[in-house]
């Protein structure tokens, strides 16, 4: 079976071409983009867009630093179109104090209720965590996710990576693996188990090598793939089939 790379975490539909971007993804081996969905704008661009396109699954949920920006009755609207067989994850949702700490207590109150609208549909989550570990595990074990998720793109210890791992979310890495300060994210993958293990690309941010400096896009997560590969002691297709088996785990149980 041809499972091709997946890029569990791109941010493609605000203002891609996601006829090039498919183009370009198909063309670098990848067969799956998990589309995140952060405004109501994103999820009905995208249900109109790749409604009917099995090459793309969604994520709906605001991230943490916008939930400033966002009301309720936007939010419900979003997460309206989560009931879709198209929707596998809430998410992003979190904590995010790396750049602003003024507003820990909207950003907590917002990922609870984004955890609950995940259980009431049972679906897994999207983390996003910047300074705020020790935070999201806490809410975490007071708010526990049915269908648990995925830390993702997560930069910090492999003991920190384990909190997690034991509580039954999968690891998400990007292209930091591919940097050559990318020692912290380099260790996960060596140390973690290859069944936790996810790959995304967080588009257009985090560029692996050798695109860094340019914009990141969903094609290149077939870099980061064959960086596990080479951490792992494995070959290119063992991965593929690694990387399908965890993603369809975790978005089909």
């Amino acid at each position: 079976m041809k499972t091709g790379w997946i890029d569990t975490h791109a941010h493609i539909f605000e203002r891609e071409d996601i006829v090039e971007v498919k183009k370009n993804a198909i063309a670098h081996g990848v067969t799956k983009i998990c589309a995140i969905l952060g405004s109501l704008n994103e999820v009905e661009a995208a249900f109109e867009l790749a409604g009917d396109d099995d090459f793309f699954d969604f994520a709906i949920g605001v991230h943490p630093g916008s939930v400033k920006h966002i009301d309720m009755q936007e939010l419900n609207e979003m997460m309206a179109y989560a009931k879709s067989p198209k929707v596998k994850f809430i998410g992003e949702i979190g904590l995010d104090y790396y750049w602003d700490e003024s507003y820990k207590d909207l950003q907590k109150e917002i990922f609870v209720h984004q955890i609950q609208v995940a259980n009431e549909l049972n679906l897994p989550i999207s983390i996003h965590m910047r300074d705020s570990s020790d935070d999201v595990y806490d809410i975490l074990k007071k708010y526990p996710v049915n269908r648990k998720g995925i830390a993702h793109c997560f930069t910090e210890d492999v003991k920190s990576a384990r909190r997690f791992v034991d509580m039954g979310y999968y690891i998400g890495v990007g292209g930091i693996v591919t940097f050559k300060n990318g020692e912290n994210v380099q260790n996960l993958v060596t140390n973690l188990p290859e069944t936790v293990l996810l790959t995304e690309t967080d588009s257009p941010y985090l560029t692996p090598h050798p695109f860094r400096g340019k914009k990141n896009q969903p094609a290149y997560v077939s870099y980061v793939g064959k960086e596990i590969a080479k951490l792992k002691d494995m070959n290119d297709e063992a991965v593929q089939a690694l990387i399908y088996e965890n993603y369809r785990r975790l978005t089909h149980e």
